[in-house]
């Protein structure tokens, strides 16, 4: 499942940067890390990241989506997005 977040002017993070990310649909005090799967570069303005359901929080959250998806309705979750973290130049590694 993807999710894609709307970009803050600004924002710097690269494709190896991760993210916290919390739903407050399904826990107030819960975060969880994600991988940045998006680049800046592709000038679409969002961040994305890519997630594998493995445990219940990710199943709950798969959940509501296709329930809302189900029934042709629109889906808004509230999120909180802490970071980005890591490096911040997009090609250190080259």
């Amino acid at each position: 499942m993807t999710i894609n977040f709307f970009e803050n002017v600004g924002l710097r993070y690269n494709a190896l940067s991760f993210i916290f990310v919390q739903v407050r649909e399904l826990s107030w005090l819960q975060w969880h890390p994600f991988s940045v799967s998006s680049s800046p570069l592709d000038g679409k303005n969002h961040l994305a990241v890519l997630i594998k359901v493995l445990g219940k929080w990710t199943e709950k959250l798969r959940q509501r989506i296709t329930d809302v998806d189900a029934q042709k309705d629109s889906c808004v979750i509230t999120t909180s997005v802490e970071g980005p973290y890591g490096h911040e130049v997009p090609y250190h590694l080259m």
